[in-house]
């Protein structure tokens, strides 16, 4: 969300703190929010969720006040900005990222991020990797 919005500096909310936030990504992908959300509720509908290319073009929205996005921790910490904060939000459930690339391609790269990526990972996750 913006620095200067009002939940800023929170250590953690409630998804219902969010009840008002409109949010600048499909409700789907938020469904916790959807169940709750105030503009699905009083309007009946919401506009059509902005197409963004690029985490950058979607923190360039929050930070313009045009209202929240939901990220995984590991993507809100990558992306640091001074006019953006983020703040963890306590119930909703945890967020899966997964790691694909095209099963034609044998780059020894590939192999390699995907070792990096995967190394502190428990061995049940990593059940999937064909290396």
């Amino acid at each position: 969300m913006p620095a200067d919005h009002h939940l800023a500096g929170k250590e953690e909310i409630s998804i219902t703190d969010l009840a008002d936030e409109h949010l600048l990504q499909d409700p789907a992908a938020v469904p916790e929010w959807r169940d709750i959300a105030t503009e699905l509720r009083d309007s009946g509908r919401r506009p059509a969720a902005p197409y963004y290319r690029s985490v950058e073009e979607k923190l360039e929205h929050v930070a313009a006040g045009h209202g929240v996005i939901v990220l995984p921790l590991s993507t809100a910490t990558c992306y640091t900005r001074g006019d953006i904060t983020h703040i963890g939000i306590e119930d909703i459930a945890p967020n899966q990222v997964c790691l694909a690339w095209e099963s034609a391609r044998h780059n020894p790269l590939i192999g390699e991020f995907v070792a990096i990526a995967t190394s502190d990972l428990p061995e049940r996750s990593r059940a999937g990797d064909p290396r």
